[in-house]
């Protein structure tokens, strides 16, 4: 049968010298991989498959096959367009990896697509903090995974632990708590949405709250492995 839905890219992987194996989250199916073979004529070229662009696409969907065969597929939004910032294209490589390493469910589940679809806007609409913004995705999308944050910061709860995944009243590791600065920007953060992006962080503040929340990802599942992107986020993200 012919599927036709929107659609979020992923990655795309070198099939052969004009097709690639693209990985998506679409609105119909949830995750998918398809094979589409790029040309001028159709109209496909490798940049349609950058990732988080969102597509419009169709494709022949047959529960015997691992990959589906694409028919068709055209850029509706491009968060990271050529006239983009250098942090922007990094920013949304990062969270279609994290994304890519963390859903594994090919069936429709519209709440997470409107989720990771709102990450879009986001990214495609920041002025200012953007370098915020793949924290703020991370924070929520531990919600959607079923394993939220708690913001119980206070006086009594100073320090941020991220194997608890919640504020202690002590100090347990280099490795495992943030100190009370440190923990104050943090509960701070966890109160950020994308509309409301107005806390500003140190490098090496931003950098640590990062390593920390992916440390609190693995802890709670066996999905994600090394982030690939994150090296050059972290070296983009040294000059701010």
């Amino acid at each position: 049968m012919l599927l036709k839905t929107e659609a979020i890219v992923l990655n795309r992987i070198k099939y052969t010298d004009n097709s690639f194996v693209v990985n998506l989250f679409s609105q119909a199916k949830g995750k998918i991989s398809v094979l589409a073979r790029t040309s001028h004529k159709a109209g496909l070229k490798a940049n349609l498959f950058a990732p988080l662009n969102i597509v419009q696409t169709e494709f022949r969907l047959k529960d015997t096959r691992s990959v589906q065969s694409m028919s068709y597929c055209e850029l509706v939004k491009s968060p990271a367009a050529i006239d983009s910032s250098i942090e922007k294209i990094c920013i949304s490589q990062f969270i279609a990896e994290i994304i890519m390493k963390m859903v594994r469910e090919e069936e429709q589940n519209l709440a997470l697509y409107d989720f990771f679809r709102s990450t879009i806007d986001a990214i495609e609409c920041a002025e200012t903090n953007i370098v915020n913004l793949h924290i703020i995705f991370l924070k929520e999308f531990a919600k959607h995974l079923g394993f939220e944050i708690t913001n119980n910061f206070c006086s009594e709860t100073p320090y941020f632990n991220s194997r608890e995944g919640m504020f202690l009243p002590f100090f347990t590791s280099d490795e495992e708590s943030f100190d009370q600065q440190l923990s104050l920007a943090f509960s701070q953060m966890l109160s950020t949405t994308y509309d409301s992006n107005v806390i500003r962080l140190s490098y090496q503040h931003r950098r640590k709250i990062i390593e920390n929340m992916l440390d609190y990802y693995k802890i709670h599942t066996e999905n994600l492995s090394e982030i690939k992107s994150l090296k050059v986020l972290n070296e983009v993200f040294a000059k701010d």
